[in-house]
């Protein structure tokens, strides 16, 4: 017997009918205010519209998505803004979708702390007291700066965006911090987040290593790969690991090393950060091991003197590199007459229009170096400050480290440490932690920004692992499972 398929029509009652002119009426009006939108905005706020609402979605659904996306994307200085500020250069600057999304996830994230969705297991460690102390003087810095001007130097080169985006730029940076260390909700999401945080770094490596004919890469690529390198030179050392993690880590050290000391010698920051991370991280696993490793380290640079002199010595000699020697001794001079700093964001105002050259300390827009720049706009008390979070923040992660339980959380705790020694020591001789606006700060803010991801991300293995199940008890269950 063959059936017949029945259709069933709903019929068109006065509910239905209302409810279909309700829906129409909202696409025509979603319609209309779009079309105005894009005709007033233009192209770029309208994709940036709308990615902001696919942000939002996915965080509706699972915040630590974005954080994800973020962590892989945030290296690319893509998506600049219009001209949102013209500087005494007269060239125009726009902010990047690093500085825009993180904001975005900022604001976001702060909802949610008001709302207490946030994860209820939270700690301190030791970069929230000073961070907190080094914000609030960095306000106080600036409001001072504009009440006690220098008149040797004309006020028309003060100017307020400048100064807003330096502030903004540590504010942005310490919220990175802060978001990493309380969203991560699961040790799941937390080895998720984990991997995507290592991802840019070993992608520019190869990408650099292989010539591989890709797009995208980042400024300062080295300094985005140590904790990478780190994680996987201390999986190399690590004698419970098999011997496939083993000779993987040794393969990415080996390539890092070789990258830096090799083919990138004339960039001394990269090779300086490299070397001083690899050797925080063997110092933490053997003491022994560091020894043997800096003498050889040692026997090395003597043996291969000819190609470090020509390569290190001579080619920074050409290229200016010691014009830092002044300006520090300019910062020193910054520090003792004007005792609070000349204020952020003022360095360029103060040095090439009056002090440089009253000096003889040259007349360079930015100090070119993390702690000389501190110490020119934010005085003694500043540096000390900004110090204060990289010694209490490496403290702490060495007692983490110490306390932690064999696996991926003291890893990875290891590796962070390794990578805070690394860049702390590059930043000597540039802005690598906290960019500098009249250097370049907007576009290498997208590196930057990974350090406090790195170090909050630190924060959120700790808390995972000191909570009711760590994560190593849970991927062991698992695995058991």
């Amino acid at each position: 017997m063959r059936y017949r398929s029945v259709r069933w029509y709903r019929p068109w009652t006065p509910e239905r009918v209302s409810a279909l002119a309700r829906d129409v009426a909202i696409v025509v009006f979603g319609g209309i205010v779009l079309g105005l939108f894009a005709a007033a905005a233009g192209a770029y706020y309208v994709v940036m519209a709308a990615a902001v609402a696919a942000i939002i979605s996915l965080i509706v659904w699972q915040f630590e998505i974005v954080l994800i996306i973020y962590a892989l994307a945030a290296f690319v200085p893509w998506g600049r803004t219009p001209d949102i500020a013209m500087g005494g250069s007269g060239l125009g600057k726009g902010l990047y979708v690093s500085q825009v999304i993180l904001g975005l996830l900022l604001a976001i994230w702060f909802v949610k702390y008001l709302l207490l969705t946030l994860p209820e297991h939270r700690i301190r460690s030791g970069f929230h007291l000073p961070i907190a102390l080094y914000l609030g003087y960095s306000v106080l810095n600036v409001v001072h700066s504009y009440i006690f001007w220098d008149p040797h130097v004309n006020r028309m080169y003060q100017y307020p965006h400048v100064n807003a985006a330096e502030l903004g730029i540590r504010f942005l940076s310490a919220g990175a911090f802060i978001m990493m260390a309380t969203t991560v909700s699961s040790c799941k999401w937390l080895k998720w987040t984990t991997v995507a945080l290592c991802v840019p770094g070993i992608y520019n490596l190869f990408k650099a290593l292989f010539g591989l004919p890709l797009p995208v890469m980042a400024p300062w690529w080295p300094l985005i790969a140590l904790l990478p390198v780190c994680y996987c030179y201390a999986v190399m050392l690590d004698g419970r690991s098999g011997w496939p993690a083993r000779v993987g880590g040794g393969v990415v050290t080996a390539a890092a090393v070789y990258m830096t000391l090799i083919r990138g010698i004339g960039w001394i920051s990269g090779w300086l950060a490299l070397l001083a991370a690899l050797g925080a991280v063997t110092l933490l696993k053997s003491r022994r091991l560091f020894v043997v490793l800096a003498v050889a380290v040692a026997v090395a640079v003597a043996a291969a003197w000819p190609f470090f002199h020509e390569k290190v010595v001579l080619e920074s000699q050409a290229q200016g590199d010691y014009d830092r020697f002044a300006l520090i001794k300019g910062s020193w001079k910054y520090a003792t007459t004007f005792p609070l700093g000349v204020g952020l964001g003022n360095y360029r105002s103060y040095n090439s229009f009056y002090y440089g050259r009253e000096w003889g300390t040259t007349t360079y827009t930015s100090a070119h170096s993390t702690y000389a720049q501190h110490l020119s706009e934010m005085g003694i008390p500043g540096l000390l400050l900004f110090l204060a979070i990289l010694f209490s923040g490496g403290a702490w992660l060495v007692r983490s480290y110490r306390s932690a339980a064999p696996g991926i959380s003291r890893t990875y705790l290891l590796a962070a440490f390794g990578q805070l020694v690394g860049i702390s020591c590059a930043a000597f001789i540039g802005d690598y932690i906290i960019p500098t606006y009249h250097n370049g700060g907007l576009t290498t803010f997208s590196s930057t920004v990974y350090s406090w991801l790195v170090w909050g991300l630190a924060v959120a293995h700790v808390r995972l692992a000191n909570g009711p199940v760590g994560i190593d008890s849970q991927l062991e269950h698992a695995r058991s499972a």
